[in-house]
């Protein structure tokens, strides 16, 4: 029940299958048999030998640690043998002795690390660093934390546990039976705390560093319904593929029904975390929390909107679906501060409204129709919502959400040279006119098919919900896909305004 053995046997059957392509011999994969009888029969005191298979000169033994050997061996095989509880694994002139609780380091051998939070409830987890199996998908080599490292993880999680403890029982409770392995994923510069999970390693959870406990928490809360309902669909399935792909709003990218319901629960998950959490702190931090989970719970509500009519949803996955929005209809009462949901209501509307600029291109069949229309000021008809289909660019920069949460927390803002970025300053900031003006300009300056002209568009739509556009607003927010190719198809002289709101006679709220 190793999260990684999970892991490692599921792509091993990949392999097997073709479904996964590798440089190694394929026994390096199902060579996994022979490693897991090799710790039974030590466990039991079974004296037993058996060849293992290197992966770059290194042998994992899940759930105790990493053996090292040159990497001359790398695609070869190491002798191992088991004797009176303990493992010795050999190599050229190199021997490697495993004893039953290995938590020491050599030259040649790397122990899995454990680490325990909490102690009435105690969260025991194995900080995995080593198995070239711990990340999602192909293998990864080793990445050795270093003491001071270790000690900042342990730091993070006695704090976070701690948190979760005293606030949110139920949670704390079903992770201390649930999360059994706690991996570490390298940071990127400038970049949130990543996390991820894998429904073939149950009770994995992939986390980078994050900057608190806080964000520890909420990183466990959110795999851990993942986790969990993927071993639900394991068992029972929940919807099948429609070939169909939803907007998530907490993706750049179009998902599959599938995974569109994994992120469903791990919103209301994350939703239900900021809900309470907001009550137990104070100040600053009492207002982030509120607009974290005003954003959750406007995220998870539009996204249970969107599938609730699914035709693909199994009668499992559609009661999924009804139960989980009766009780996001109970938080719609939850009193918030106008200022608070204004600017959660403007971070969901800069994504929704980006995403349905890149992700629908509309037929220029139709874009030159209705261009003509306009410059004939008659009624168009509407003309069909264009297929969802892929961007080249699968995540893009925004300015807003950082912004917003910089505001609450009275941070300043660093200086750009941007127009843009000014622009959306002044936005999050109430200056509405001023962003409104901005954003023309920059519209009539901008390349069409540039990441400049598509925040342009972004950042009009907001500027127009803010001030009460009207009609324009309506069609912006709606179809931005269409508008931005109406007006581009007019030509540059043609005013986005006047577009918008001539659009506005026949578009649909979709």
């Amino acid at each position: 029940m190793h999260p990684q053995v999970g892991n490692a046997a599921a792509y091993a059957l990949r392999r097997q299958r073709g479904g996964v392509d590798s440089d190694f011999p394929i026994w390096t994969d199902l060579g996994l048999i022979h490693v897991l009888a090799l710790i039974a029969a030590a466990r039991v005191g079974l004296n037993w030998s058996t060849n293992l298979p290197t992966r770059y000169g290194t042998v994992m033994l899940p759930t105790l640690g990493l053996a090292k050997f040159s990497p001359a061996v790398a695609a070869s095989t190491v002798n191992a043998r088991t004797d009176a509880g303990s493992i010795y694994l050999s190599a050229d002139d190199t021997q490697v002795v495993v004893g039953p609780d290995p938590d020491d380091d050599t030259d040649h051998w790397w122990h899995l690390r454990h680490i325990v939070a909490g102690s009435k409830l105690p969260l025991t987890v194995w900080l995995d660093d080593l198995d070239p199996f711990r990340d999602l998908a192909d293998p990864v080599p080793p990445s050795r934390l270093d003491d001071r490292s270790v000690e900042r993880w342990q730091d993070l999680l006695d704090d976070a546990w701690t948190l979760l403890c005293t606030h949110h029982a139920e949670s704390a409770a079903a992770l201390a039976e649930g999360v059994i392995s706690l991996v570490p994923l390298p940071g990127r510069p400038g970049q949130e705390t990543r996390s991820a999970s894998n429904g073939e390693a149950f009770g994995s959870v992939m986390v980078s560093q994050p900057p608190d406990a806080v964000t520890l928490a909420v990183a466990l809360v959110h795999e851990f319904q993942h986790i969990k309902l993927g071993a639900l669909m394991h068992l029972v399935p929940l919807a099948e593929d429609d070939g169909c792909y939803y907007y998530a709003p907490w993706r750049d990218d179009p998902r599959p029904l599938g995974g569109f319901l994994q992120g469903i629960y791990a919103f209301f998950g994350i939703a239900e975390f900021w809900r309470r959490h907001r009550l137990v702190v104070h100040g600053s931090d009492a207002v982030l929390a509120s607009y974290e989970y005003l954003y959750a719970r406007g995220q998870t509500i539009e996204a249970l909107r969107s599938v609730r009519d699914a035709l693909a949803l199994t009668d499992e996955g559609r009661e999924l679906v009804v139960r989980l929005a009766s009780v996001v209809e109970t938080w719609r009462s939850d009193r918030v501060e106008p200022e608070v949901e204004r600017l959660a209501r403007l971070t969901a509307g800069c994504h929704r409204t980006a995403w349905r600029l890149r992700h629908r291109q509309v037929p220029a069949v139709d874009a030159t129709a209705l261009a003509e229309a306009f410059s004939e000021r008659r009624l168009p008809g509407f003309p069909p919502l264009p297929a969802v289909g892929p961007h080249p660019t699968q995540r893009w920069p925004q300015r807003i959400p950082d912004l917003a949460r910089r505001r609450i927390l009275g941070v300043g803002t660093p200086a750009s040279p941007e127009p843009l970025a000014t622009a959306d300053l002044a936005l999050v900031h109430g200056d509405v006119d001023t962003a409104l003006s901005i954003y023309l300009n920059r519209l009539a300056r901008s390349q069409h098919g540039s990441d400049e002209e598509i925040q342009a568009w972004v950042g009009l739509a907001l500027a127009l919900s803010e001030s009460g556009g009207g009609e324009a607003a309506k069609a912006l927010t709606s179809r931005p896909d269409l508008v931005r190719a109406v007006h581009a198809a007019s030509g540059k002289s043609a005013d986005p305004v006047e577009v918008a709101a001539w659009l506005a006679q026949v578009i649909k709220d979709d």
